[in-house]
């Protein structure tokens, strides 16, 4: 199988769809299968680094704007605070490409046309994305399978004024390649696309016994250079692991915040990693890295509070460790806070209670929580990662192969 990976590659970084993305396609290789990549700005940079396959993708503007605002934009995005009332929520998938310039006629024609090259190019026998846009319009032209990986939070937004942007942007691209308009949701996620939950029903809210689904436990990959064997773990000493992004709390309260809750001289040392940390440096003994190897850390945490991030839940409960999630008012993360909240493996938290005395009395409840997070990362391995992932695309394409009917000339 030639599986071609289209990454969702906005202007402003993420990485959590590509590290998922890295982990899906190193199951493939593993399993004897051919991957390449399609991917724009600091994504293809980071898979270039790491001598992958990669097809260049027109690269998109924040809000479609032109080029020298948006990156402007990108610059200031770590250090933007969103004005939402606590407990408030903005955002959707549509939302989202609509403020990553994806949900523009222009660049979606563009973005269809070299996945298109690039599949080609190529010989894709199927095509795997989180959320390019561009690809799943490039599979139903190309009438090769598709795969998504997948959350419930996905379809959220529908009938909204973003959605309709996007159903405005999507339908004359399908009409260009002989195709019938349909609305976006449709076309993403409906049962001819393979949903890949990175997840398991108790975090999740799709049905495990629909066709067209597969829960895989997890998916974790890694675009940084391993720190495992530099990273300074102090031997019997317990730790907490911080990591936030844009919405979140900000760092410049976590500074003030986190050595009133975890002193020097305290049974938890706390280490907090972020992007936008620049150089590392020590505050009343917590310590502020601008990359942490979680893998290295978690075995030996209490807790982990952090922005609500799939993939820092996910690693998280691997580990056993409990969460305190402050999501803002980001739709995904607070999903994924409440999820967790509701499982009992942790807490949900509103910006407003980021205060010592909140968090304090939190911390103490750990062994209320370490229980329940431990099973749940117990349960999430036993679904089988990766590999689990592949072998139901391997199913999937083998039987949508013998459905499909040829490309039209």
């Amino acid at each position: 199988m030639r599986l071609l990976i289209p990454v969702f590659s906005p202007p402003i970084e993420t990485w959590g769809g590509l590290t998922r993305s890295l982990a899906l396609a190193e199951a493939a290789e593993a399993a004897g299968h051919q991957v390449a990549f399609c991917a724009s700005g600091p994504q293809e940079e980071a898979l270039r680094r790491r001598g992958r396959d990669v097809h260049s993708m027109p690269l998109p503007r924040v809000f479609g704007l032109p080029s020298p605002v948006s990156r402007a934009l990108v610059k200031r995005s770590q250090r933007i605070v969103l004005p939402v009332r606590a407990g408030g929520q903005i955002g959707s998938l549509w939302s989202l490409l609509v403020m990553a310039g994806m949900a523009r006629e222009t660049y979606l024609r563009a973005l269809v046309r070299a996945e298109l090259d690039a599949a080609d190019q190529f010989g894709a026998d199927a095509m795997l994305t989180e959320l390019d846009p561009g690809a799943y319009i490039a599979a139903a032209v190309a009438r090769i399978p598709m795969i998504t990986t997948y959350a419930s939070i996905a379809t959220d937004g529908v009938g909204s004024w973003a959605w309709r942007r996007v159903c405005a942007a999507v339908e004359p691209v399908l009409r260009d390649h002989g195709l019938a308009g349909v609305p976006p949701q449709e076309l993403c996620f409906s049962e001819e696309v393979l949903k890949i939950v990175p997840s398991i029903p108790a975090l999740e809210e799709i049905s495990p016994d629909r066709h067209d689904v597969r829960y895989v436990g997890h998916l974790l990959g890694s675009i940084q250079p391993s720190m495992c064997s530099r990273f300074p773990i102090e031997p019997d000493r317990r730790y907490v692991f911080v990591y936030v992004g844009t919405g979140s709390v900000s760092l410049s309260k976590l500074r003030r915040l986190l050595p009133r809750v975890f002193p020097p001289d305290g049974p938890l040392k706390c280490v907090v990693g972020a992007q936008s940390i620049e150089q590392f440096s020590v505050k009343d003994g917590v310590e502020f890295w601008p990359y942490v190897p979680a893998e290295t850390l978690l075995p030996h945490c209490d807790w982990t509070i952090c922005h609500g991030g799939h993939n820092t839940i996910t690693q998280s409960l691997l580990y056993g460790v409990p969460l305190i999630v402050f999501p803002g008012p980001i739709f995904e993360r607070r999903y994924n806070a409440r999820q967790v909240a509701r499982a009992g493996a942790g807490v949900m938290g509103e910006h407003n209670q980021a205060r010592p005395g909140w968090l304090c009395d939190v911390v103490e409840r750990h062994d209320e929580y370490a229980p329940v997070a431990a099973e749940l990362g117990c349960r999430i391995r036993d679904y089988g990662g990766a590999p689990a992932a592949i072998r139901a695309i391997e199913e999937w394409v083998g039987v949508r192969d013998g459905l499909r009917a040829p490309a039209p000339q």
